[in-house]
C-alpha cells in the first residue's frame, strides 16, 4: 500500500511534465514560430527589395495578404491570422506549400511587398477607396468573389484595370473557388467542377446498401430552407406551384417551420425523414452552383436543383434531379412521386458515392502555386473591363422548366 502511494506523486509529476512539454510546444508552433518567421521573412523582402530587381522568388517565400474581411470573418475561415508554410502544408494540405499568408496589413512595411493581395468585392464600397495608390509591377492583385452577379453591391467600373487575377465559382476563373470539390476515390484526383469532367459511366450498378435499412423512415416528401423570400430566379414561385402537387415543408423566415440550419438535428431530420430537398439558387447565374448542392450531398437525401450552370460539370451524372429538364412543374412532381413509390430507382441516385467523395481544397494553394511559377510576374496579366468580365451576359432571367 505504502509503494503504491509513493508512485502516485511521481505519476502525477510525469503527467504534469507531459502536459506542460505539449502546451510549450503547441505555444512555439502557435505563436513563436510564426512570429520568427515573420522577423526573418520582413528582413529577406526588405533586403530583395532594394537589391533584387528581377523579383526572383529563389531567395524569399512569396506573402499573399488578405486586405479585408469575408463576410466579417478576417481570417476567410482559415485558423490563423498568419499562415506560414508548414501551416499550407499540414492544415491546407497545399502540394505547394512554401508561401505565407496574412491578414495583417502591417505584416510587412509596406503594400508594394506583397507578392499577392486578395480583395473580397461582396461589399458595399468600391476597393480602390481604400487602397494605397503606390503598387508594384510584381505583385497579383486578386478579384476575390463568391456570390452571384446580381448580388454584386458596388459598381465595378471604377475598378477596371486594377486586378490581375480573378478567385471565384466561374469555371473561367484564374483561381477557382468552388464550394466543394468532388474527388475520385481510387486515383484521388479532383474530377470536377471541371468544363468537361470525366464521370464513370456506371451510375446503374450499385447503390448504398444503408439506404434500405433508412427508407422505411423516410415518411416526408421534401423540405426547402430559405431565408430569401423573394429571388431573381423566382424559386419561391416555383416552389408554389410545386405544392399544388406534392407536400413540401419550408423551414426559415419564408415558411411554417423552424429548424437552425447549421445544427446537427436539422441535418439528422433531413438524412433520416426526408426524400428530396430543393437545393434552387436564388439568381439563374454561368457556373452558380452553392452550398445549397454540396452540403446536401453529404446526406442521404436527392437534391433537386434549380439554376443557371450546366450541372454535369459540378457533380456526377444520376447523383441529382434538374428542375429546368422538365416542362413543367407538375411533370417534375410527376416524377419525384414515381420516385417516391420506386425505393430501388431511388437509391440508384446514390451509386456515386462507392467511387468519389466531396472534399474541401483552399484556392490559396493554387494563388501559392502560381506565384511560384518561373517568372509569373513578367506574364501579369490586367483585367482592363472587371464590369463586363463579371456581369456581362452571365445570368438569365428566362427559365426553361415553364412556370
Amino acid at each position: 500500500m505504502i509503494i503504491h502511494q509513493c508512485k502516485r506523486p511521481k505519476l502525477i509529476i510525469i503527467l504534469c511534465l507531459l502536459v506542460f512539454v505539449g502546451l510549450s510546444i503547441s505555444i512555439y508552433i502557435d505563436y513563436i514560430l510564426p512570429e520568427l518567421y515573420q522577423y526573418h521573412l520582413v528582413r529577406s523582402y526588405v533586403h530583395n527589395n532594394n537589391n533584387n530587381d528581377d523579383g526572383s522568388l529563389q531567395s524569399r517565400t512569396p506573402i499573399i495578404l488578405l486586405w479585408n474581411d469575408f463576410f466579417g470573418d478576417s481570417r476567410w475561415s482559415l485558423r490563423e491570422d498568419d499562415l506560414i508554410p508548414s501551416h499550407l502544408r499540414n492544415q491546407l494540405k497545399c502540394p505547394v506549400y512554401e508561401c505565407v499568408i496574412t491578414n495583417r496589413r502591417e505584416y510587412l512595411p509596406a503594400l508594394e511587398l506583397y507578392d499577392a493581395v486578395v480583395f473580397h468585392v461582396a461589399q458595399p464600397r468600391s476597393i480602390i477607396n481604400s487602397v494605397p495608390s503606390r503598387r508594384s509591377s510584381k505583385q497579383l492583385y486578386v478579384f476575390a468573389l463568391m456570390e452571384s452577379p446580381g448580388e454584386t453591391k458596388h459598381i465595378l467600373r471604377n475598378e477596371n484595370g486594377f486586378y490581375n487575377l480573378t478567385m471565384t465559382y466561374r469555371l473561367d476563373s484564374d483561381i477557382l473557388w468552388p464550394y466543394k470539390w468532388i474527388m475520385d476515390k481510387e486515383t484521388e484526383m479532383r474530377v470536377a467542377p471541371a468544363e468537361f469532367p470525366q464521370w464513370r459511366n456506371n451510375w446503374f450498378t450499385k447503390y448504398d446498401d444503408f439506404l434500405k435499412k433508412l427508407w422505411p423512415q423516410k415518411v416526408k416528401f421534401a423540405a426547402w430552407f430559405v431565408s430569401h423570400c423573394s429571388t431573381l430566379s423566382e424559386r419561391e414561385e416555383l416552389i408554389k406551384q410545386l405544392q399544388q402537387y406534392i407536400d413540401i415543408d419550408i423551414y426559415g423566415k419564408c415558411g411554417n417551420y423552424s429548424c437552425p440550419r447549421s445544427s446537427t438535428g436539422c441535418n439528422r431530420l433531413l438524412d433520416e425523414k426526408y426524400k428530396f430537398y430543393f437545393s434552387f439558387e436564388n439568381a439563374l447565374c454561368v457556373d452558380y452552383v452553392t452550398e445549397k448542392l454540396y452540403n446536401i450531398m453529404e446526406y442521404n437525401i436527392i437534391p433537386v436543383v434549380y439554376g443557371g450552370a450546366n450541372y454535369t460539370r459540378f457533380a456526377p451524372p444520376h447523383s441529382y434531379i434538374n428542375a429546368e429538364d422538365f416542362e413543367n412543374p407538375k411533370a417534375l412532381a410527376d416524377y419525384l412521386l414515381y420516385l417516391s413509390q420506386k425505393p430501388d430507382a431511388y437509391m440508384r441516385y446514390f451509386w456515386w458515392r462507392h467511387y468519389y467523395k466531396l472534399i474541401n481544397y483552399s484556392p490559396f494553394c493554387d494563388i501559392c502555386k502560381k506565384l511560384h511559377e518561373p517568372n509569373y510576374h513578367l506574364k501579369t496579366q490586367v483585367y482592363e473591363n472587371i464590369e463586363k468580365w463579371w456581369l456581362g451576359n452571365m445570368c438569365r432571367f428566362k427559365m426553361r422548366i415553364k412556370f
